[in-house]
C-alpha cells in the first residue's frame, strides 16, 4: 500500500511539471482563462475597485533606465506612477543633461556610498561613480526620489546590450520619424531611416533614440524618445489577450536588470491589462533648456508629483476619431520657468493691457464670441485643442490658432485675458478655470486646456 501511494505522488509531480508549471503554462495559470477572483465584473479599463491584495499598492512608482554600457552612463531616466485604481500611467522623463542639486539628506546618503558624488551633479553622472549596476541603479534611483520629493518602489534598466531585444518583444512599432536620419547600426550597416510614419525594427530604434549626432540638442532628442516610448506603449496596452501580455512581461523581466521581478510584480498584471492608450500621460520634468544643462524646477516639479500622489490626473477617454495636433518641433530656445513656457508671451497681471477705444461697450467686452481666441493643449491627448476648437467654433467662437504646450502639465483650464470681464461666458465650457488678466500679441484670449478638459460637452 505505501509503495502504492509512493508511486502515485511521483507521477502526480511528474504531471505537474509536464503541464507546465515554472514555464509558459504558468502565465496562463497567473492570469486566467478569464477573469480571476480578484477582479470585479465590471467592464475592464473602466477604472473599477479590484480587491487588492496587501502586496498590491494603490501607487506603484517605478524609475526606468537606459544604460548605454558603452559610454558608462545612464542616458534616458523616467519614472513612471501607476495608479491601480484608475489604470492611470504617469511618465515623468528626465533630459540625459539634467542637472540636480542633491539635498543635504540624500547628498549624504550618497556621498556615504561614493566620495566621488558632488552635491551638484548631473544626473548622468552618479552611475559612473559606481561600478556594480546594481548600485548604480540604487542610486541614482535615490536621487530622483529626492528630486521628485517622493520614495520611488523599484526601478528596471534597460541596458544597451539588450534595447533590441526589449524591442523587438513587440511586433514592430509605427512610429512617425520626425526628420530623416542616417546611422549605422550595431553590425556597421547604414541605416537610412525616411521621415514620416513606418515600422521600425530593434536595430533601427536603437540608433534613432541613442545616437545624438542625430539631432540639434538634447530636447529634440528626447522628445522623439517620448514619442516613440508612447507609440510602444500604446501597442503593448493593446495587446489582446492576457497571455500575450503575460509572455511579454515573463519576457521583459528576464531581460531587464530590476530589484523587482516577474514574480514580484505578479499581483499588478491584472491592473496592467486594463490600461488604456489614452491613460499614458508622458511629459517631460518641469525646468529649463540650455545649451548644456537642463535645470529642474523642484517646486513646480514636486507640485506635480504630489498631485499624482494624492488623485488621478491622467485622461480615461478620449474620442477614437480624435484629430492629432501639429506640434511644433523646435527646441525652447528661452530659458524659461514652467508657467512662463506655458503662457510663452503672456505677461502678468501687472502688465499694461492695450487701450481700447471709447466706441467699445462693456457689453461688447463680456461677450468673447467678438474677440480672437488661441487654444493650448498642455496634455498628451492628442486632438484635444482641435476638438474644443470645432466645439466652439460651432457655437459662434473665432478661434485663430491651436497649439500643444506639453512643458506644463495642467490638470485645470486656465484662461488668459487681456482685459477684465474677458473670458467669463467660456465658464460655461470650463467651470473650474482660473481666469487671468495679462497681455497677448496674437489673440484677446488663450485657453490652455488641463487633463480635466478631455471631454467635449
Amino acid at each position: 500500500m505505501m509503495r502504492n501511494t509512493i508511486i502515485k505522488l511521483i507521477l502526480l509531480a511528474v504531471l505537474l511539471v509536464a503541464t507546465g508549471f515554472g514555464s509558459y503554462k504558468a502565465v496562463i495559470a497567473i492570469w486566467g482563462e478569464k477573469e480571476t477572483t480578484s477582479v470585479t465584473t465590471q467592464p475592464l479599463g473602466t477604472g473599477s475597485t479590484e480587491k487588492k491584495g496587501s502586496e498590491v499598492k494603490d501607487m506603484v512608482v517605478t524609475a526606468y533606465y537606459y544604460d548605454n554600457y558603452t559610454k558608462g552612463i545612464i542616458e534616458y531616466s523616467a519614472v513612471r506612477f501607476f495608479n491601480v485604481n484608475t489604470k492611470e500611467c504617469n511618465y515623468v522623463f528626465f533630459p540625459g543633461n539634467t542637472k540636480l542639486e542633491l539635498s543635504d539628506s540624500a547628498y549624504q546618503t550618497l556621498y556615504g556610498a561614493s566620495t566621488n558624488i558632488k552635491q551638484n551633479t548631473y544626473l548622468k553622472d552618479i552611475a559612473t561613480c559606481f561600478a556594480q549596476d546594481s548600485d548604480r541603479y540604487k542610486y541614482t534611483t535615490l536621487a530622483l526620489a529626492d528630486a521628485l520629493g517622493t520614495d520611488i518602489d523599484y526601478y528596471e534598466a534597460v541596458t544597451s546590450d539588450a534595447i533590441i531585444r526589449v524591442v523587438n518583444l513587440l511586433e514592430p512599432v509605427q512610429f512617425d520619424v520626425p526628420k530623416k536620419m542616417s546611422f549605422k547600426d550595431d553590425s556597421n550597416i547604414s541605416v537610412v531611416l525616411k521621415k514620416g510614419a513606418q515600422t521600425l525594427l530593434g536595430d533601427q530604434v536603437k540608433g534613432m533614440l541613442t545616437k545624438p549626432e542625430l539631432y540639434d540638442s538634447e530636447m529634440e532628442r528626447l522628445q522623439c524618445s517620448e514619442d516613440y516610448i508612447k507609440a510602444y506603449l500604446t501597442d503593448l496596452v493593446s495587446l489582446q489577450s492576457r497571455d500575450a501580455q503575460g509572455t511579454y512581461y515573463q519576457d521583459y523581466y528576464n531581460l531587464v536588470e530590476s530589484n523587482t521581478s516577474f514574480e514580484k510584480m505578479r499581483p499588478y498584471m491584472e491592473y496592467w491589462y486594463q490600461i488604456k492608450p489614452a491613460n499614458i500621460v508622458i511629459v517631460t520634468a518641469q525646468g529649463k533648456a540650455s545649451k548644456s544643462a537642463y535645470t529642474l524646477n523642484y517646486e513646480e516639479l514636486q507640485k506635480m508629483v504630489k498631485g499624482f500622489l494624492t488623485t488621478s490626473s491622467a485622461s480615461t477617454e478620449t474620442s477614437e476619431d480624435a484629430v492629432t495636433e501639429e506640434t511644433s518641433t523646435e527646441e525652447p530656445s528661452e530659458e524659461k520657468t514652467t508657467e512662463e513656457a506655458t503662457t510663452e508671451d503672456v505677461t502678468t497681471e501687472e502688465a499694461t493691457t492695450e487701450e481700447t477705444t471709447e466706441e467699445t461697450t462693456e457689453e461688447e467686452k463680456q461677450d468673447s464670441k467678438k474677440l480672437k481666441i488661441e487654444i493650448y493643449n498642455s496634455t498628451t491627448i492628442n486632438g484635444l485643442a482641435a476638438k474644443w476648437k470645432d466645439k466652439l467654433t460651432k457655437d459662434g467662437y473665432k478661434i485663430t490658432a491651436t497649439e500643444t504646450e506639453r512643458k506644463y502639465h495642467l490638470k485645470e483650464c486656465v484662461i488668459y485675458v487681456t482685459e477684465e470681464g474677458q473670458g467669463e461666458d467660456l465658464l460655461e465650457y470650463f467651470p473650474n478655470a482660473e481666469i487671468k488678466v495679462g497681455k497677448l500679441t496674437k489673440a484677446d484670449i488663450r485657453i490652455v486646456l488641463g487633463t480635466n478638459n478631455k471631454t467635449v460637452k
